[in-house]
C-alpha cells in the first residue's frame, strides 16, 4: 500500500480551490488536488512529488497503479497536468487566519511568503502571544500589556525646560540691573529734594514705574518657574529623553567609483553610528524601494531588471533574489503601494532608450508584468512621488526637453492623472518627504543644472508653497527619510562639483536648523533609504 506523507507536505484540498477539480487531477495516494504533480513513465499515472518520493522511499520500487519499475530519477514532469493546475485559483494557505485572497496555484508561495496574516510571535518579553503578521506593529507598540511605551515629545520638552531656565536668568540679570538703577535714583533724590521740587515729582514718577516693572518680572518669572515645574516631572527621566529613534536602511546607489554598488548600511540612534550589514546580491542605482508586510523589496536600477528583498522579522538581515524581473532594466522611476496594489511611476526605459510617461500597476508574479494603468503628460524621470490619502503626487523631474515644475495627482481609484498647482521653479534629482499633509522637497537641480540645498513644503490639496530652513550641503539624487517623531534625515547625493557625498544632516519639523549626524561608511547617491520597524534592534555590538 502506498505512503502518504505528513499534511503539510501532500496534495492540496480539494475545498480550497474556487471551482472544482476533475478528478483526474487528484493524487491517487493523497487523494487531494496534485501538488507538484510528477508521473511514471510508461502508463503517465500522476502523483504529488511528496505522496510519490516517501511511497519510493518506504514501499518498493515500483508505480502504486502499475507497478512498473519506477524510481525518483526516473520520475516525469507531466507540462500539461503542471500548466493546467499553475493557472487554478486557490484560497492562501492562511485562509482560517482571515486571508480572503485566491491566487493561482503558480503564484501561491510569493503571496503566502509575504501575506499578512501568516501567524507570527510578539517579540515582547514574557508576551509569546501568536498574532497576524499585519498586526504585529500595532499589537507590539499599542496593544500588548507587555509594550514598552515611548514618549515622542521628550526631547521637545527639554528643549522648552532649556528655553525657561534660559529666560529665568535673563529675567533675574535684569531685576538686579533696576536695583542698581533704584539705588541711582534714590541717591539722586537725596541731594536734589531741597532746590527742586519738580525734579523730585519726575523721579518719583521713575521710581514708581521701576516699581511696577519689578513686579511684572516677578509676576513672569513665577509664572516661567510654575511652568517649568509642571515640565520637569519626576517620571520624565534623563534616560527617556535619549530615546533611540527608528533605525534606518541605506542600500545601493553610485559609489565611490562612479559606479554602481551593491553596499548597504543601518544608522543606529542608539549607537549613533552607521554599520555595515550584507551587501546586495546586485547593484542597484538609481532603484526605488518599498516595505509590504516587513517584506523590503529594492526594486530595478541603471542597467539591471531585478528585484531583491529582505525579511525584516528574520536577523541577521539578508538579501534575498526574488523569482521574477522587471520587463526592462530602468531607473529614476518611483514604486508605491497602494490598497495591496504596487504602483510604478515614469523613468528611464534602457531597452528602448527612453523615459517612460506611463503610470502601471506592478505584479509581482513570476514573470513580473507592468499593467498600464494611465499616461501622464510628459515622459519623465528623477522626479519625487508621495503617496497621500488615496493619490499619488508625482513631482517636477526631467523630461526629454528640459526639467519640469509640473506637479501631478495620480487617481489610482480611476487611473486618471490631473494637474495640481505647479513648483515654484523647475526642479529634479531631489529628495521627498511627506510630513502630515504637505510634501517637504528637498535638494535638487533647478533648469539650469544649479546644485540648491533649498528645503520647501508643498501642501498636498491647495499647492501652497512654505519655505524652511535651507540644508547645510547643496546636493542633488540624494535620499530622505521622516522618522515618527518628525525628523527628516537627508543622505548622500551628489554636489556642485559632481562629487558624491558622504555626509548626513536631519531637520526637527518645527525647528529652525539643520544639523549634521555622523556620515556614512560609503559615499552614494540615487540609493533608496527606507525606516525599519522600530519592534526589532537590528544593529548589536
Amino acid at each position: 500500500m502506498a505512503c502518504c506523507p505528513t499534511e503539510k507536505e501532500y496534495g492540496y484540498e480539494h475545498s480550497r480551490f474556487e471551482k472544482d477539480v476533475d478528478e483526474n487531477f487528484h493524487c491517487s495516494i493523497c487523494y487531494n488536488v496534485l501538488k507538484e504533480p510528477r508521473m511514471c513513465r510508461n502508463n503517465e499515472h500522476v502523483f504529488c512529488l511528496a505522496c510519490i518520493g516517501e511511497h519510493l522511499k518506504v514501499n518498493s520500487q515500483t508505480c502504486p497503479e502499475c507497478n512498473e519499475h519506477l524510481s525518483v530519477d526516473t520520475l516525469r514532469r507531466p507540462r500539461l497536468v503542471n500548466n493546467y493546475l499553475s493557472k487554478l485559483k486557490i484560497t492562501c494557505d492562511y485562509a482560517t487566519r482571515g486571508c480572503t485572497n485566491f491566487t493561482c496555484v503558480a503564484d501561491l508561495d510569493i503571496h503566502v511568503a509575504s501575506c499578512g496574516f501568516a501567524p507570527v510571535l510578539c517579540s515582547n518579553k514574557n508576551c509569546g502571544m501568536v498574532i497576524n503578521k499585519n498586526e504585529k506593529v500595532d499589537h507590539e507598540t499599542e496593544v500588548c500589556e507587555y509594550r514598552k511605551v515611548k514618549c515622542h515629545d521628550c526631547g521637545q520638552i527639554q528643549e522648552d525646560i532649556k528655553t525657561l531656565k534660559g529666560g529665568l536668568l535673563e529675567l533675574d540679570e535684569k531685576v538686579e540691573a533696576m536695583q542698581e538703577m533704584g539705588k541711582i535714583v534714590n541717591e539722586k533724590v537725596e541731594a536734589v529734594k531741597d532746590s527742586n521740587a519738580e525734579v523730585i515729582k519726575e523721579i518719583k514718577d521713575v521710581k514708581e514705574n521701576l516699581s511696577k516693572v519689578s513686579k511684572d518680572v516677578e509676576e513672569v518669572k513665577v509664572m516661567m518657574r510654575q511652568k517649568l515645574d509642571m515640565l520637569e516631572l519626576p517620571s520624565l527621566t534623563e534616560g527617556m529623553f535619549n530615546t533611540p529613534m527608528e533605525d534606518i536602511l541605506i542600500a545601493g546607489g553610485g559609489g565611490d567609483d562612479s559606479g554602481a554598488c551593491d553596499s548597504a548600511e543601518i544608522f543606529s540612534w542608539e549607537m549613533n553610528g552607521w554599520y555595515k550589514m550584507s551587501p546586495m546580491n546586485e547593484e542597484h542605482d538609481g532603484a526605488s524601494s518599498f516595505i509590504d508586510n516587513d517584506q523590503l523589496f529594492v526594486v530595478g536600477g541603471r542597467h539591471t531588471e531585478t528585484i531583491e528583498t529582505l525579511d525584516l522579522n528574520e536577523l541577521p538581515l539578508t538579501w534575498m533574489e526574488f523569482p521574477g524581473e522587471l520587463p526592462y532594466a530602468g531607473n529614476g522611476h518611483h514604486t508605491f503601494i497602494y490598497q495591496q496594489r504596487f504602483i510604478h511611476i515614469g523613468g528611464y526605459n534602457y531597452d528602448e532608450e527612453k523615459k517612460s510617461n506611463a503610470i502601471s500597476e506592478l505584479h509581482l508574479a513570476s514573470p513580473c508584468t507592468l499593467k498600464e494603468l494611465c499616461q501622464m503628460p510628459q515622459p519623465r524621470d528623477c522626479h519625487g512621488a508621495e503617496a497621500f490619502e488615496d493619490k499619488v503626487l508625482v513631482f517636477g523631474g526631467k523630461d526629454d526637453d528640459g526639467v519640469l515644475d509640473s506637479v501631478l495627482e495620480f487617481d489610482p481609484k480611476r487611473n486618471a492623472c490631473k494637474e495640481l498647482p505647479s513648483l515654484p521653479h523647475p526642479l529634479k534629482e531631489m529628495a521627498t518627504v511627506r510630513w502630515r499633509d504637505q510634501v517637504v522637497l528637498l535638494g535638487g537641480r533647478d533648469k539650469d543644472n544649479k546644485v540648491v540645498n533649498d528645503v520647501f513644503m508643498y501642501e498636498c490639496k491647495t499647492g501652497k508653497i512654505t519655505a524652511l530652513p535651507s540644508m547645510l550641503e547643496k546636493r542633488f539624487d540624494c535620499c530622505a527619510v521622516i522618522t515618527g517623531n518628525n525628523m527628516i534625515v537627508v543622505m548622500g547625493g551628489e554636489n556642485y562639483d559632481h562629487r558624491y557625498l558622504i555626509s548626513v544632516e536631519c531637520f526637527k519639523m518645527g525647528g529652525s536648523t539643520w544639523k549634521y549626524l555622523p556620515s556614512m561608511n560609503e559615499r552614494r547617491r540615487r540609493a533608496v533609504s527606507e525606516i525599519l520597524p522600530p519592534t526589532r534592534k537590528y544593529v548589536h555590538v
